[in-house]
């Protein structure tokens, strides 16, 4: 049995002006630094160490990964954000409601069951490859929570997306995942 931290990276300036962040990056602001270091805090409190470490190349992804732990770790493209295409960058309030299937598409994006393979994928192959059993893996707001229902898991998060640097704990036995908790970045 393996233990899974997938984690949401800390908030971005994009996050904090509204726009859509999808492949296109933007940095860590002062309070996404201080979310990934008390992230940290929260996994020394809890005796969480880990055996290897997994994040999305995107660099508020590394930059969040490094910030909580200084072991080396694989970029593993699978784990980036969905592509947006000529919508990256723009106000996230234009966006259709949820789901939002094809819609992207259109603007050379990603399809959102495309997209939701790719990062499921990412996730079980990792987790059925890494010999440790303690694995992090930094990824995305909608990365997340597409992987958490393509396990079927349905979750009370506003909105349905996990806050910055909030963390899902699970149990992987080889075949399929378990959620065991969700820690929010307000109980981090």
């Amino acid at each position: 049995m393996k233990t899974i931290y997938l984690m949401r990276h800390g908030r971005t300036l994009f996050n904090v002006m509204g726009l859509n962040q999808g492949m296109c990056d933007s940095p860590l602001t002062k309070e996404g630094i201080e979310e990934a270091l008390k992230a940290k805090e929260w996994f020394i409190d809890n005796n969480v160490t880990f055996d290897s470490a997994y994040a999305s190349p995107l660099k508020r992804a590394c930059d969040t990964l490094e910030l909580i732990s200084d072991m080396p770790y694989q970029r593993y493209k699978g784990l980036e954000e969905i592509f947006i295409g000529t919508k990256e960058a723009t106000p996230f309030k234009d966006n259709p409601p949820y789901p939002y299937g094809d819609f992207y598409v259109k603007y050379g994006g990603e399809d959102l069951d495309e997209f939701t393979k790719r990062v499921y994928n990412a996730v079980y192959e990792i987790a059925k490859n890494d010999k440790g059993n303690t694995i992090l893996i930094v990824s995305h707001g909608m990365a997340i929570r597409r992987f958490l229902e393509a396990i079927d898991y349905h979750n009370d998060i506003k909105d349905g997306f996990l806050g910055n640097c909030g963390i899902v704990k699970m149990n992987f036995d080889g075949t399929s995942f378990t959620v065991l908790d969700i820690i929010n970045s307000n109980r981090v």
